[in-house]
């Protein structure tokens, strides 16, 4: 059975907020290179379904500034395999959301070590004989990824449940702004389900879509699922149903663009 497209490539999406940008309103420089690493790692995990620590990064030209409020959307891929190390090319592309005026601010090439390479003598896998197509994601659709870090947990070393509904508040809000291109707030949660833990060192795969949409407001359907790095096992975590209202700019409901 094919893989669907969304579980064979490696795709990011964020916000650019205040404690991420410089004094200028732009986003940083060491924020952006922090989450081209971590979807570096993501793609090197789930290519070799091993631990993997960064070698080296080759220079990163910064082309074109992102900016507070815009939409940052990274994708990587593998390029080439050796025996215990893999090169990474990631590139970081900035999206207003207003406007939808998109340009690709960075790419840079990343060598992943395996980290087990002393006790594991097996070869890491060749490079994919197929490319993903990382043409930029549909309107009204937001997936972001989260590796589960020690911080981000409960006591039980399970990401704690207000940092996931964080999570999928921030994705229904990405595909809400990407389908009707103006400011929108969150009117409701008709339901958010934890359906089981996401553990800390785990992959949180969360994707959002309109479901419909009324007069001036969306609903917005997000599903967050676990994914396991080392052995590929996935299950579904979560799911919500978000309503988010399309705001004019004086900040009253306006229309929002109907579906289709």
């Amino acid at each position: 059975m094919t893989q669907p497209r969304h579980l064979a490539e490696i795709r990011h999406a964020d916000l650019i907020f205040p404690h991420q940008t410089n004094h200028q309103g732009s986003y940083f420089g060491g924020a952006a290179m922090a989450e081209m690493d971590k979807v570096a790692f993501l793609v090197a995990a789930r290519h070799a379904r091993r631990p993997f620590v960064t070698a080296s990064c080759d220079k990163l030209d910064f082309v074109a500034p992102a900016h507070l409020g815009d939409l940052v959307e990274l994708t990587g891929q593998v390029r080439m395999v050796g025996r215990t190390s893999l090169i990474v090319d990631v590139e970081l592309a900035a999206e207003n959301l207003l406007t939808g005026v998109r340009h690709i601010c960075t790419r840079g090439a990343f060598t992943m070590v395996a980290a087990d390479r002393k006790t594991n003598p097996d070869r890491l896998p060749p490079s994919p004989d197929a490319k993903p197509d990382f043409a930029a994601s549909p309107p009204g659709y937001a997936r972001t990824l989260q590796l589960v870090f020690p911080g981000d947990t409960n006591h039980l070393g399970q990401l704690f449940g207000g940092n996931a509904m964080s999570i999928m508040g921030k994705a229904a809000y990405i595909a809400a702004s990407r389908h009707t291109r103006c400011d929108v707030g969150m009117a409701a949660s008709d339901k958010i389900d934890f359906i089981a833990p996401t553990q800390e060192g785990e992959m949180l795969d969360v994707v959002a879509t309109i479901a419909s949409v009324g007069h001036t407001s969306m609903t917005i359907g997000v599903l967050a699922e676990a994914e396991n790095l080392l052995t590929g096992e996935r299950r579904k975590v979560g799911e919500a149903d978000y309503v988010m209202v399309a705001l004019d700019e004086n900040g009253q409901p306006t229309r929002a663009n109907p579906l289709g």
